[in-house]
């Protein structure tokens, strides 16, 4: 799936109130980036996107960067975010990956803890003048 699919809902989800913010992200081109959709009835419903990338958190290791995860606000809370992150986590597997991370916003990082992720180091204001942290999915050691 190419990432431009990814786009109306990255707009409306991750840039609501910034319309004119860029939906496409680096990382969405780069050889071995794949993006994910769950689509119910025809509508993309929630979206990820995932690409090489190192992070300072575990330097050395081949490391993946989950990007770009969005799902439509009335079907947050139904297990779809969970679903696909576990689709991502599995495809990146496959693809090589020992480590995954993301920058997760503030109010997401309940969620990557509960499946195994780890917040690393400082927290920071994003592009979208919202709180992020870290978070990274260690594959090498088992992690979901």
């Amino acid at each position: 799936m190419s990432a431009e699919v990814t786009y109306d809902l990255r707009r409306r989800v991750l840039r609501e109130g910034h319309p004119d913010a860029s939906v496409a992200f680096a990382g969405d081109t780069e050889p071995g980036a794949f993006h994910l959709a769950v689509i119910d009835e025809g509508s993309v419903v929630a979206v990820a996107s995932a690409h090489p990338a190192g992070t300072v958190h575990r330097p050395g290791r081949r490391s993946w960067r989950v990007r770009g995860m969005a799902v439509e606000p009335l079907r947050q809370g139904t297990g779809l975010g969970a679903v696909l992150l576990d689709a991502v986590v599995a495809r990146a597997r496959v693809l090589g990956a020992e480590v995954l991370w993301a920058a997760g916003r503030d109010t997401a990082l309940g969620f990557y803890q509960r499946r195994d992720w780890v917040v690393e180091g400082q927290g920071y204001l994003a592009a979208d003048d919202l709180p992020h942290h870290t978070v990274v999915l260690d594959l090498a050691s088992g992690g979901r």
